[in-house]
């Protein structure tokens, strides 16, 4: 049984057999993931969880490694009767003495009420993310003369996710095959854009939540290349969409609201160093993220940063 208290020991590894019991607690707290997201994560990741005295899972946490140096943070979720009871605190620390964590450094986007305990977790922010909902029948209405001519957009196929993991890997600093990988088993639409030389310089993902296509990871050369993607989306997507980009792509968010969007937040995205990456570097104020960043115009999810 828990105490009043709860502490990292607390937290089990979970496995799919768990599924039913965390999309429970999604459904309690009102998130949008459905079963095939909880599946990819169990798959790719370590989910950790908490019970209370019936079995039921009351908190988890799970973190996605991506090559050797970086990982995510996310699914940190309490439900609503055991908030404000240390949930929060236990799991990041179970997270973090995860063998998995040791050397990594760590990223994650906080909500407006974790934050602070994000911050004294040893997270520091540094960037912030506008998450835009939109109707694709507006966006194609207010986009319906424009004219991508130097982008050549298609359908993604499994042969060219060698490309896509390429290009993933260049904007985040690290590798994610299977993520990608299951990503795009799991998306209703996948795009390519290409060159007029035939190589492919960009692509996005739309996966199906309730009711809405989440469209990322996308990776794009450039802002226009990025709103042709978009549209190659809205054209085949009757559902809301869903896009979450890092605010210093302000060639794309400051466009959105004309054509359809609406902002909804603009959470931090924060990072916690590992003790590899401060001793590297001791002259570094404030932790930035590996890669190129600027190549990465909308993220995968809250979950995978």
């Amino acid at each position: 049984m828990l105490t009043d208290r709860p502490e990292a020991s607390s937290f089990e590894d979970l496995t799919p057999d768990d599924v039913s019991a965390i999309y429970a607690l999604i459904e309690d707290l009102g998130w949008t993931h459905v079963i095939k997201d909880l599946e990819i994560m169990l798959q790719v990741g370590v989910f950790l969880g908490a019970r209370d005295a019936a079995g039921r899972v009351v908190a988890t946490g799970a973190f996605f490694p991506y090559g050797t140096d970086l990982a995510s943070i996310g699914m940190i979720m309490v439900s609503p009767e055991h908030q404000r009871q240390g949930y929060g605190c236990a799991v990041m620390e179970a997270l973090h003495d995860h063998d998995v964590a040791q050397g990594r450094t760590l990223c994650l986007i906080a909500t407006e009420e974790g934050e602070p305990l994000y911050r004294k977790c040893g997270y520091e922010v540094v960037e912030r993310i506008r998450k835009f909902f939109g109707s694709p029948k507006e966006f194609l209405s207010k986009t319906s003369e424009y004219s991508f001519a130097d982008v050549i957009l298609r359908a993604m196929r499994r042969s060219d996710l060698e490309d896509a993991i390429r290009l993933d890997a260049k904007a985040l600093g690290a590798k994610r095959c299977e993520l990608l990988e299951q990503r795009f088993l799991q998306a209703d639409h996948a795009v390519v854009a290409e060159d007029k030389q035939g190589e492919v310089i960009g692509f996005v993902l739309a996966s199906p939540q309730r009711g809405q296509h989440h469209l990322g990871p996308m990776i794009s050369p450039d802002g226009e290349t990025a709103l042709a993607m978009i549209r190659y989306v809205a054209e085949r997507s009757g559902k809301e969409l869903r896009i979450d980009i890092p605010e210093e792509q302000s060639a794309l968010h400051s466009r959105l609201p004309d054509l359809g969007f609406s902002l909804i937040a603009n959470p931090p995205a924060m990072l916690r160093p590992s003790s590899i990456t401060e001793k590297s570097d001791p002259s570094l104020e404030t932790p930035i993220y590996p890669g190129c960043r600027k190549l990465y115009w909308s993220i995968m999810s809250q979950a995978y940063a």
